[in-house]
C-alpha cells in the first residue's frame, strides 16, 4: 500500500492501548480485590475464579480475534474491541458476588483476544520489519509500567480518592472509552486485508514447526508471568517482606521487565535472537531459583528474573512476521494463536505452582517450579535454530528484510 507511514503515532497509540486496557483495566482488579472481597462477600478460594475468567475469555476471543484482525483491519478491530473491554470494565461496577464480577472478567477477557493481534498488525503496517521486534518492546513496556503504576496506587489514592473500588473501575473504563476512539481516529491500517481470512486460518498456520516452538515459549513465559503475579503477594509476605513493601516489589519487578522489553530488542539486533532467547531464559530461571533458595533480598532476585523475561517477550511477539510462512497478511491469526497457547499457560501453570506450594508446604517449592519453566524455555528455543535453517536464524531475518524492501 502507498499510503504515508506515521510510525511514532501508531507506536504511541499502540503503547496507550497496552498502559491503559492492560496495565490499568485489567491489572487494576488484583490490588483491589481485598477491598471487593470483603464488600461483594467473595471468598479467598472464588478470588481465583475472577482472576482466572479473564484469561479464560482471551484464550476464547483471541483465534477470532486474530482472524477479525486479518479480515478487517487492525484499527477497526482494535477500536471497537477496546470499547467493548471499557463497557466490561465498567459493569463490574453492578456486580454482586463472585459470579457476576467473573463474568464481567470474562467479558473483559474477550475483548483483549481482539486487541491482542491488533497491535503489533497495526505496527507492521508503519514501522520496518528490522525495528519492529523493537517497536513491540515499547509497546509492552507501556503494559508493564501501567501495572506497575497501578499496583502501587490503585488502593492507596486511587480508590480513596474516588469514593471507593467502583470509582476506579469507571476512571479506567473512561480512559479505555478514550484510548479506544482515539486508537481509531488516528491509526491508518496499512497491511491489507484479507477478505478470506477465517478461524481457519489459525488451524493452518499452527501446523507450522516454528510457530509452534515460538508458541511452546510464550506458554512458558506468560504462563510463568501470570502465575507469578498472582503467586508474589503470598510469597513476598510468607519470606517475612514488610506488607508495605510488597508492592514495592512487585512494582520493581514490573519496571525491570518493562525495561528489558525495551532493551532486549537493541541487544537482539546486535548479537541475534538466539543469544537473547537462551541468555533470558536462564536468566530468568537464576533469579526465580535464586529466590527460592535464598527466601531473601526478594527484589534484587526478582529484578534479575524480569531482565531475563522481559528481554524475551517482544521476541515472540514479532517472531510470526518474521516468518516468510506467516508474515503480516496472516499476522493476526498467528498471534492470536499465541494468545490462546500464553493464555493457557496462564491457566495451567498457577495451578501447578499453587499445587506445588500446598503440598510442600511452602512458596520456594512454587518459585521454583517457576524457575524450571522459564529453563524450559532454552529447549523449544533450540530448535527453532536447528540445521534445517529457521526464519528466526539472524540471517533469515536480514534475508526477510531485505526482500520486503
Amino acid at each position: 500500500m502507498n499510503a504515508p507511514t506515521h510510525p511514532t503515532r501508531v507506536l504511541t497509540m499502540a503503547t496507550l492501548m497496552q498502559a491503559v486496557g492492560g496495565g490499568l483495566g485489567w491489572s487494576l482488579l488484583p490490588p483491589l480485590m481485598p477491598l471487593i472481597a470483603v464488600d461483594l462477600g467473595i471468598a479467598p478460594t472464588a478470588s481465583g475464579l475472577v482472576w482466572g475468567s479473564a484469561s479464560l475469555g482471551i484464550a476464547l476471543g483471541s483465534p477470532f480475534g486474530g482472524a477479525a484482525v486479518d479480515r478487517f483491519g487492525a484499527r477497526r478491530v482494535g477500536a471497537i474491541a477496546m470499547l467493548v473491554g471499557a463497557a466490561a470494565c465498567a459493569l463490574r461496577v453492578l456486580a454482586t458476588g463472585t459470579f457476576t464480577l467473573a463474568a464481567t472478567m470474562l467479558l473483559f477477557g474477550l475483548h483483549v483476544g481482539f486487541v491482542a493481534p491488533a497491535l503489533p498488525k497495526a505496527l507492521a503496517g508503519h514501522v520496518p520489519l528490522a525495528r519492529l521486534a523493537r517497536a513491540n518492546g515499547i509497546a509492552l513496556l507501556g503494559y508493564t509500567l501501567g501495572t506497575a503504576a497501578t499496583v502501587l496506587v490503585a488502593r492507596t489514592y486511587l480508590a480513596p480518592a474516588l469514593g471507593g473500588w467502583r470509582g476506579a473501575m469507571l476512571l479506567a473504563s473512561g480512559l479505555m472509552v478514550a484510548v479506544g476512539i482515539a486508537f481509531g481516529a488516528l491509526v491508518p491500517d496499512r497491511v491489507a486485508a484479507s477478505h478470506r481470512a477465517s478461524f481457519s486460518d489459525l488451524i493452518a498456520i499452527a501446523k507450522d514447526r516454528d510457530l509452534r516452538r515460538v508458541a511452546a515459549m510464550h506458554f512458558l513465559l506468560f504462563g510463568g508471568y501470570l502465575a507469578l503475579l498472582g503467586l508474589l503477594p503470598r510469597a513476598l509476605l510468607a519470606m517475612g517482606v514488610p506488607l508495605t513493601e510488597v508492592g514495592v516489589a512487585i512494582a520493581g519487578w514490573l519496571v525491570c521487565a518493562g525495561v528489558a522489553n525495551f532493551t532486549g530488542p537493541v541487544v537482539a539486533a546486535r548479537v541475534g535472537r538466539r543469544a537473547v532467547l537462551l541468555v533470558g531464559a536462564v536468566v530468568a530461571a537464576l533469579g526465580l531459583g535464586g529466590l527460592a533458595i535464598t527466601g531473601t533480598h526478594a527484589l534484587p532476585w526478582l529484578a534479575l528474573a524480569a531482565l531475563g523475561g522481559g528481554a524475551v517477550a517482544p521476541l515472540l511477539l514479532t517472531a510470526p512476521l518474521e516468518m516468510p510462512a506467516i508474515g503480516t497478511a496472516r499476522a493476526g491469526a498467528a498471534v492470536g494463536f499465541l494468545t490462546l497457547v500464553g493464555q493457557l499457560g496462564g491457566f495451567l501453570l498457577p495451578i501447578a505452582s499453587g499445587a506445588m506450594a500446598e503440598t510442600s508446604g511452602g512458596f520456594s517449592a512454587a518459585l521454583g517450579t517457576l524457575a524450571v519453566v522459564h529453563l524450559a524455555i532454552v529447549i523449544p528455543a533450540l530448535g527453532l535454530f536447528d540445521a534445517s535453517g529457521s526464519s528466526l536464524d539472524p540471517k533469515a531475518v536480514r534475508a526477510t528484510v531485505g526482500a520486503a524492501a
